[in-house]
């Protein structure tokens, strides 16, 4: 059997496998089973993003998991990151669950686990679930769901505004885009205990306008919201608000390298950034490497994925790391990306040296491209002779002024093709010689 389970998660479209009753409710029963075999507290915390079939999975493994013995803690919708802090708060849970597909579109849903210690489950427990699936039971009815806990909302509110000072956005004008997904009911309310005066944009959920030009995605909207109102600075969100993107007052868009960048350099000033090190992935640009070695601090890569990160961040006990989408992970505060954590945080620092987020984001970014080429199947690029000739081609080309990064998305039918180059033309002209090569041998 092909792993369910992905970089992010078990994911595909909502109702067709692996995300059919079948295979949610064995995930429930086998899930039960793991915890107990683990001598883990059988009671889980179950959340979830605004999608319409959101609350029909969720029903589908909380009544196999509860038929099973297990209890079932239901805190309605919530950001993901929202799971792992409320799992480190509390004693009794065995493990978080979280119904979201992220930044997928609406039709797209997938199931996350998170373990008690709030950080994602390894790739080895996942495949030990999996394992598992084929020997558990199935059919317990149509779903259910237990009553909300109402509680666990401004429980995880409090937890994000204990890693801040009193009111550190006191007097900021700020937009904030929650992409009509988890960070709908929370943003606003957020923002505002931190003294800022919010706009809320995108926070009108629909079941099937998640992502839909909106948030994290698509922050172009954000930005011109931002300059239209005069406001200080603007956040955008994805799906499940575990990823921020930032907008400066004059409208330009900061995204995770930018973001990476302002607060490595914050931490080492104030002597926190162990053996001065960051995280990032393969698919960050160059010019973040090339800026933080200008500070005396080095840049360690990894694979595609905030777990990827997280475990990367452990190896080298390293403090701060994330992704260009976005995603970052502060060990002071989480272990695990959280959209409204960042955004506070750098924002509030930007408040503290009483400067624009504007000047705080100078750093010089190399020319990139990313393109998505969708497949019909993953054949390794190895195997496709002209593509990797013309891969080697290109990186010869480009020697030390650039980079070409091929990899296949771990959640949705793409290849996804990288090109950094010295001048916008070449690495223009170098992605779309790859495009078009992999369209006609993978398309």
């Amino acid at each position: 059997m092909s792993r369910l389970f992905g970089t992010d998660g078990m994911r595909g479209v909502a109702f067709e496998p692996p995300l059919d009753q079948e295979t949610i409710m064995r995930l429930g029963w086998a899930l039960h089973r793991h915890l107990h075999e683990r001598a883990l507290p059988r009671r889980v915390l179950l959340a979830g993003d605004t999608r319409a079939s959101t609350p029909v999975l969720a029903g589908w493994l909380a009544q196999a998991f509860a038929a099973a013995g297990g209890e079932v803690v239901w805190a309605g919708v919530l950001p993901t990151p929202a799971v792992s802090h409320l799992l480190r708060d509390a004693n009794g849970f065995g493990a978080g669950v979280v119904v979201s597909a992220s930044h997928n579109p609406a039709g797209d849903n997938g199931i996350k686990l998170v373990a008690a210690r709030g950080s994602k489950w390894s790739v080895a427990e996942e495949t030990l679930l999996e394992a598992r699936l084929g020997e558990s039971q199935s059919g317990w009815g149509q779903g259910w769901l237990p009553p909300e806990a109402e509680d666990l909302r401004p429980r995880y509110l409090s937890l994000l505004a204990q890693s801040l000072p009193a009111k550190p956005l006191a007097g900021l004008r700020l937009v904030v885009d929650a992409a009509q997904g988890a960070a709908s009911p929370v943003a606003g309310e957020f923002f505002s205990q931190l003294g800022a005066d919010v706009e809320v944009l995108n926070a009108s959920p629909d079941g099937a306008n998640i992502n839909a030009s909106c948030g994290a995605l698509h922050p172009e909207g954000l930005a011109q919201a931002v300059v239209a109102r005069g406001a200080d600075a603007g956040a955008a969100f994805d799906g499940d608000a575990d990823r921020a993107v930032l907008v400066t007052h004059t409208g330009r868009i900061l995204d995770g390298d930018d973001i990476l960048h302002i607060w490595a350099r914050h931490l080492d000033r104030a002597g926190q950034l162990p053996g001065r090190a960051v995280v990032a992935t393969v698919m960050s640009n160059l010019g973040l490497e090339v800026a933080l070695a200008a500070n005396g601090l080095r840049l360690v890569r990894c694979a595609v994925g905030d777990r990827e990160v997280w475990e990367t961040m452990e190896r080298e006990g390293a403090v701060l790391g994330g992704e260009q989408s976005g995603h970052i992970i502060c060990a002071h505060h989480a272990v695990t990306g959280d959209g409204l954590l960042t955004a506070a945080h750098v924002l509030a620092m930007a408040r503290e040296q009483r400067r624009p987020l504007e000047e705080l984001a100078d750093l010089k970014h190399f020319p990139q491209v990313l393109r998505n080429v969708r497949v019909s199947r993953r054949r390794p690029v190895a195997e496709v002779p002209e593509l990797a000739r013309a891969i080697a081609r290109a990186e010869e080309a480009l020697g030390q002024v650039g980079r070409v990064f091929v990899r296949y998305s771990g959640t949705e039918p793409l290849l996804r093709i990288m090109v950094e180059a010295a001048s916008q033309e070449m690495a223009q002209g170098t992605a779309q010689e790859l495009v078009e090569l992999a369209q006609a041998h993978l398309g």
